[in-house]
């Protein structure tokens, strides 16, 4: 037997759960800044749009990481993203947006906790690479 042909496989790029998370990221984020974009507050303004931006690029990262098969990279672009939505998510109650609170449960529950899962796994298998 070809010792080639012998060789075990590293498995898969990301387990099936984490493309969950993926697919939150990209999906629920690309949602509301599109949706912003295309239907746009009356006070849309460029800290406005610096957010559509910022929310976009972030996908983009995140999409290019996963294009790449690269956990370091998509450690980054998550970890990007984590930082953005805990601005985000904190920022609701500094600035006393008491309009978007009800959005902060949301943000936890969907974006940054599974954000925080995600970052584990891959920080176990950067360090385990």
């Amino acid at each position: 037997m070809n010792t080639a042909s012998a060789k075990t496989s590293p498995g898969p790029f990301l387990p099936k759960w984490f493309w969950i998370i993926i697919l939150l990221q990209v999906v629920i984020v690309s949602f509301f800044a599109l949706s912003t974009l295309f239907d746009p507050p009356p006070d849309f303004n460029y800290t406005t749009m610096a957010y559509v931006t910022r929310n976009l690029t972030a996908v983009l990262a995140v999409l290019l990481a996963v294009w790449l098969r690269s956990h370091k990279a998509l450690f980054a672009a998550l970890a990007a993203r984590l930082v953005t939505d805990i601005v985000d998510a904190t920022t609701v109650y500094t600035m006393d947006a008491t309009y978007l609170e009800s959005a902060v449960p949301m943000v936890v529950a969907l974006l940054i906790l599974p954000a925080l899962a995600g970052l584990v796994y891959l920080w176990k298998r950067i360090q385990g690479n």
